[in-house]
């Protein structure tokens, strides 16, 4: 990645989340912090968008959401849009992960 965009990634999150002691060993060595999530907020991109809602209403300090809003069938970015204004007005802010740590 380096070498085609310029920047190096700090982070790595596997394509199904869940890590064995090979893969952290892997990421390690390639001086990546593992980056898990806290709040399934579709599920996979296949949650109705009540459901999208209903997990993002659950959003409290320091949680990472997993969601897939590249899914043009998927009812993600409508739940999102649904319910970012809700937890705006809880006093829920966001940040990247870069600066959260």
């Amino acid at each position: 990645m380096e070498d085609e965009l310029g920047v190096s990634p700090r982070f790595f999150r596997s394509g199904t989340a869940h890590y064995d002691d090979v893969a952290v060993a892997i990421a390690k060595r390639a001086e990546q912090v593992i980056a898990g999530f806290s709040i399934n907020g579709d599920a996979g991109a296949t949650a109705p968008k009540g459901q999208v809602v209903a997990s993002l209403a659950k959003v409290g300090a320091g949680d990472i959401v997993l969601a897939h809003m590249n899914q043009p069938h998927g009812q993600t970015a409508e739940g999102f849009a649904m319910a970012l204004p809700r937890a705006l007005d809880r006093g829920v802010r966001f940040s990247t992960l870069a600066d959260a740590l």
